[in-house]
């Protein structure tokens, strides 16, 4: 099941880290290998130093500005009501963490420096977001409310980043930004798990976990937006916050 990513109905509160102003730029840190951009072999050096990096990056380093993803915290989520479908669901999560983020393999890198642009794939085989929501609205005919905790799962997933980039003059040297990210992702299921609904029925409750879990193609279609954004822009903020301390000619030296 594959959803792309669409910002109309998500908004999100994530305080990645950290708009700090640096007066010089930075070197790359020791755990991330720069490649020649005259390279012919430049995707295959990418995903090889790409790979022995991840390990670090998840584990955050402040001096880059690069937060924890063990987990991923995130403030609040917010899906609005949708209008696809039988699903008309509004849910908010506040605290939200993202598990399994360090489980996650660099399965592809391809950058072609002319054109400006980059394509990351990724996988993962799983990633678990605990909160608390609280919800309101209606799936099918059956009025939903509940607030309580929410544990919902994808399991097996796959991650497209791709995005162009400009370079911006800083200090005299070119920074790359990265500009118009997409994300796709595929997973192979998911599974919901909310307490508390209907004013704490069980039956109830327990009856909508159950449509949630048996239906989840289609409520994906209301939650994956909501995901795929956060971790876009996760992705995004960390490659920028790093890009903007260290210059273009330390990341693809010559």
């Amino acid at each position: 099941m594959k959803a792309t990513i669409s910002k109309a109905a998500v908004t999100i509160v994530l305080t990645l880290l950290l708009t700090l102003e640096y007066s010089t730029s930075l070197k790359l840190p020791n755990y991330i290998k720069p490649c020649s951009k005259n390279d012919p072999k430049l995707n295959e050096c990418a995903l090889k130093n790409g790979r022995e990096a991840i390990p670090k990056i998840i584990k955050g380093d402040a001096k880059y500005r690069i937060p924890s993803l063990e987990p991923l915290e995130v403030d609040e989520i917010i899906v609005g009501e949708g209008s696809q479908g039988n699903i008309g669901l509004k849910l908010s999560c506040k605290k939200c963490k993202f598990y399994g983020l360090e489980k996650v393999k660099l399965e592809d890198v391809k950058i072609d420096l002319n054109k400006k642009h980059i394509q990351i794939d990724v996988s993962c085989p799983k990633i678990q977001i605990a909160g608390k929501y609280k919800a309101s609205g209606k799936v099918l005919i059956l009025p939903i409310t509940g607030d309580g905790d929410a544990d919902i799962n994808l399991k097996d997933v796959k991650l497209r980043y791709i995005s162009d980039f400009e370079l911006v003059k800083k200090g005299g040297k070119d920074h790359i930004k990265l500009v118009k990210p997409k994300l796709e992702v595929e997973t192979e299921g998911m599974t919901f798990k909310l307490t508390n609904l209907f004013n704490g029925d069980k039956v109830l409750g327990e009856q909508m976990n159950t449509f949630l879990n048996e239906n989840w193609r289609e409520v994906l279609k209301e939650f994956g937006p909501a995901v795929i954004n956060v971790l876009s822009e996760v992705f995004t903020v960390i490659v920028n916050n790093i890009t903007d301390l260290v210059s273009y000619e330390d990341i693809f030296s010559s």
